[in-house]
């Protein structure tokens, strides 16, 4: 394998695990059971309201296991179902005012032990992977 890859790899496992990390400490002062659930609500703070089928995806997760997290977070009163004006046979969730505030407060303190977690390494690794995402993320048909 490319040295470089196998340094950018190496980069991006210390940084994940870092963050993992980070969200289950956030989670836990949030009083959230777990990190999944705290994702779900920045999910839907950056995308929502989103549908369990879509939320279940993008979590890659099944759809009974995006469905317990959704009660969950229902039961917290972070999230609300809703049915869709268009379509009354589906079903959205959304944050309420509560789950918006733990969602912002939770992706400010991510982005908080991400810039301490870069901070350990060399500028150019990290530049080295903003290019990497920078070229995979490029649209081809540009």
């Amino acid at each position: 394998m490319d040295k470089r890859i196998e340094a950018l790899a190496s980069v991006v496992a210390e940084l994940q695990t870092a963050l993992n990390r980070a969200d289950r400490a956030i989670a836990n002062d949030l009083g959230l059971g777990s990190a999944e659930d705290l994702q779900v609500l920045r999910l839907l703070l950056a995308d929502g309201p989103l549908r369990v089928g879509d939320i279940a995806r993008r979590r890659a997760s099944s759809l009974a296991t995006a469905s317990a997290r959704l009660d969950r977070l229902e039961k917290h009163r972070l999230l609300k179902r809703e049915r869709t004006p268009e379509d009354r046979r589906a079903v959205v969730a959304q944050l309420t005012p509560g789950g918006q505030r733990k969602a912002t407060k939770s992706y400010s303190q991510r982005l908080a032990a991400l810039a301490e977690v870069a901070e350990g390494f060399p500028i150019e690794q990290l530049r080295n992977l903003v290019e990497a995402i920078a070229i995979n993320t490029v649209d081809p048909t540009s």
